[in-house]
């Protein structure tokens, strides 16, 4: 319905008709980089097309740019078969984002087209200057109109957190999505030189699309690298967690959790994505042989033999620093993911702030996944017992912050009350495996 109000009001307020041929064109780029979407993280998906609908809107206004969102939009929908209902609202909050963006771009001052990409023209630096703010004000505008509906629908639709969500496929992405939207200029400028000097604008499309579909290319490839590797780490981690049959699935539903607080605790996306693998890894030194009889020891450790278990923490980060993208902080993480907060743990003695914020979040996460888990030893703990308990050893073990996290957040908690699979069934990762790493997500829109 919004779409449809703003779409009325740019109808009585709308420029000339650009002509068949260069709407026809513009909107055949767009429906050919709607057809390379990819998957982001949570339930959405991302296009290129976006620089298109902003070229557009530059070149022929608000009205006639929305117009081939709408329909590169829906021919994107139908081709994946999607129904009518998902077709329908993202083929709305394309069109929202288009006529919102140029709404507010002109309402502080922009012109269509913007005078400085007109061939010859001379303007003063701090007016061009001024001009690129105001289209920058216009990219901002589209990308959270577009983030804010997409995030929302997803959020309703998965049973997540609206923060959640929007930090997961937006938040780490958005300069990168600024920095490419200086890609519609160049493609509006190239656009008005050609139809200057050859009088056939449509030819200037050709000097941007080629590039764009190309780095779209290889960003799907090093996606398909990536999809590869987490999925290397997953099978690595499935024949260590064979060993034990009592925490099958624990170390892919503690990064999922790890990941979870992350997110809580607002870190940076680069973090966020750093502390779910070290999580993911956190165990992989139980590995080795010399393990393998405590994991399958169905009463609790002697002495001597939790001494030896003890080492496993070390033992995982050698494993890890074997790869060499994981020194530093995730192999920093996994080392020290059993050291407490008061300084008692191992293998460090690490005290406070000492210790990596990675792994002050893994040891949170273990430790609820072990209480939420059936052991030998005693059967899962009931939620509230989980948060009392973490409560209970807040400031001695655990990092006061991460559990306050973990007591007040809606997503962390939903987690904690879902249930485990019992000993021997299979764990399949929520997230992990369908993912895509967020310096891939450049250049991306999404959509639900």
């Amino acid at each position: 319905m919004a779409a449809l109000a703003v779409g009325a009001w740019a109808w009585f307020d709308h420029p000339p008709f650009p002509g068949w041929w260069p709407m026809c064109a513009l909107l055949l780029v767009a429906c050919a980089l709607e057809g390379l979407s990819t998957q982001l993280r949570l339930s959405a998906k991302g296009s290129t097309s976006f620089i298109i609908h902003m070229s557009a809107a530059l070149l022929f206004g608000g009205l006639w740019a929305a117009l081939i969102a709408a329909v590169s939009t829906l021919m994107g929908e139908v081709a994946r078969e999607r129904t009518a209902l998902k077709a329908s609202f993202n083929v709305s909050q394309r069109v929202l984002s288009v006529l919102l963006a140029v709404a507010v771009y002109q309402w502080v001052g922009g012109s269509l087209p913007p005078s400085y990409l007109t061939v010859g023209a001379t303007l003063a630096a701090p007016a061009v200057q001024r001009d690129l703010g105001v289209f920058f004000l216009f990219a901002a505008t589209y990308f959270l109109v577009n983030s804010v509906l997409v995030s929302w629908v997803v959020a309703l639709s998965s049973s997540r957190t609206f923060r959640e969500v929007w930090n997961f496929n937006t938040r780490g992405v958005l300069a990168y999505d600024l920095a490419a939207s200086a890609i519609a200029l160049v493609l509006a400028w190239l656009y008005i030189k050609s139809q200057q000097v050859l009088g056939f604008g449509s030819l200037g499309l050709l000097g941007v699309v080629i590039p764009i579909i190309a780095i779209r290319h290889v960003y799907g490839l090093y996606h398909q690298l990536q999809e590869s590797g987490q999925e290397l780490l997953q099978v690595m981690v499935k024949a260590i967690e064979a060993r034990d049959p009592y925490t099958s699935g624990h170390s892919v539903r503690v990064s999922e959790l790890s990941r979870t607080i992350a997110v809580e605790l607002g870190l940076p996306a680069a973090a966020v994505e750093q502390i779910e693998t070290a999580a993911l890894l956190h165990d992989v030194g139980k590995i080795h042989e010399e393990f393998a009889p405590l994991l399958r020891k169905d009463s609790r450790l002697t002495e001597a033999e939790t001494a030896l278990m003890q080492t496993h923490s070390a033992r995982s980060a050698e494993l890890v620093g074997i790869i060499s993208k994981f020194r530093g902080f995730i192999q920093d993480s996994v080392r020290a993911h059993h050291e407490r907060w008061d300084g008692r743990g191992y293998p460090q003695g690490l005290a406070g702030e000492a210790i990596p914020i990675g792994a002050r979040v893994i040891l949170v996460s273990d430790t609820i996944d072990a209480m939420t888990t059936d052991r030998p030893y005693r059967k899962r703990l009931h939620p509230d017992v989980v948060l009392q308990e973490l409560q209970k050893y807040r400031g001695s073990q655990f990092d006061p912050v991460v559990v306050d996290i973990v007591v007040s957040s809606v997503a962390v908690r939903r987690l904690i009350s879902e249930p485990h699979p019992s000993p021997g069934e299979v764990s399949t990762p929520r997230s992990l495996g369908k993912r895509m790493s967020w310096p891939t997500a450049r250049l991306w829109r999404a959509r639900a």
